[in-house]
């Protein structure tokens, strides 16, 4: 008669798994920050393409008009007379932002006109003014709102209130002029800010393209704000509240990317700036100051 032999199952014992599971999480641990890293690396070129192609734009329309665009647009039609510059007073709808230099021609047109319906274009979301980095769906406007920019013209460093409003302002974009010329910049282009990164706030309330007061433009050191009770100096400074009321994120500098945000220069350069390089950020958004500063690394 053929015996059988006993044999032995194979498998894990529970030590061998638990084993196992730490090894894995601890795999994850170590790959999740790395791939986090490798994100926001990506998101923060893509930013720095889109302020590219944003500073881009503005050499393409000085090199047609021989200015730079009005910081505060300059609407055709009937209307034309009242709201161009130096009439313009704190905000105009069709600010410097959208240039036909942006491949934004056909919205341009429908945009730039009183003819109704005018605000519908400026609830338009135009991608190359969003940041990656912002993980909220900026494309979906609420009704009554204008599609967001994450990018802001620089108006300079004044510490007046009434000058920040109403200009004249001391930076590349003059708010009370029809767009300097790039002569104008004798601080040189290459250490004078033009573009920088601030966030839509939170309740989105502000940060629209098409709104040319603190949505499109801002200075580097701010005395005021937009809600109420938030008033204190603007600095470049990260802002991780986002409450959208008394964040006091409208009013300054800032970006969803690790330690800094992008900058674009007067020569259409950009530049990451550490939050360490706040002080700097004031001599460099004049035009003209004749200032002395150590540029940032």
């Amino acid at each position: 008669m053929q015996r059988f032999g006993r044999f032995k199952k194979s498998g894990f014992t529970l030590i061998e798994l638990l084993v196992v599971i730490a090894i894995i999480a601890i795999l994850i641990g170590l790959l999740v920050p790395a791939v986090q890293k490798v994100r926001e690396a990506a998101a923060r070129l893509q930013c720095s393409n889109n302020m590219k192609q944003i500073a881009l734009g503005l050499h393409n329309y000085h090199d047609a008009y021989k200015h730079l665009p009005p910081p505060r647009g300059n609407l055709g039609g009937a209307f034309n007379n009242f709201y161009a510059p130096p009439n313009a007073g704190f905000t105009q709808y069709m600010g410097w932002m959208l240039m036909p230099y942006v491949e934004q021609q056909p919205l341009y047109n429908a945009a730039n006109t009183w003819s109704a319906p005018y605000f519908a274009n400026y609830g338009k979301v135009v991608p190359l003014f969003l940041c990656p980095s912002d993980v909220r769906d900026l494309t979906s406007v609420p009704a009554g709102y204008g599609a967001f920019t994450s990018y802001l013209g620089v108006t300079g460093s004044d510490q007046n209130t009434s000058t920040q409003i109403n200009g004249p302002t001391n930076g590349i974009f003059d708010v009370k002029s029809n767009g300097i010329k790039l002569v104008q910049i004798t601080d040189g282009t290459s250490n004078t800010l033009m573009v920088g990164e601030r966030p839509p706030s939170k309740d989105l309330f502000w940060g629209w393209w098409a709104v040319s007061d603190g949505d499109c433009l801002l200075a580097t050191y701010v005395t005021w704000a937009f809600y109420s009770g938030c008033v204190f100096p603007g600095i470049f400074a990260p802002d991780n509240t986002m409450t959208g009321k008394c964040s006091g994120g409208n009013n300054h500098f800032w970006s969803n990317h690790t330690g800094g945000a992008n900058w674009a220069l007067g020569d259409g350069s950009v530049r990451f700036m550490a939050y360490s390089a706040q002080p700097v950020t004031i001599p460099m958004a004049t035009r003209a100051g004749g200032e002395t500063f150590t540029f940032p690394d």
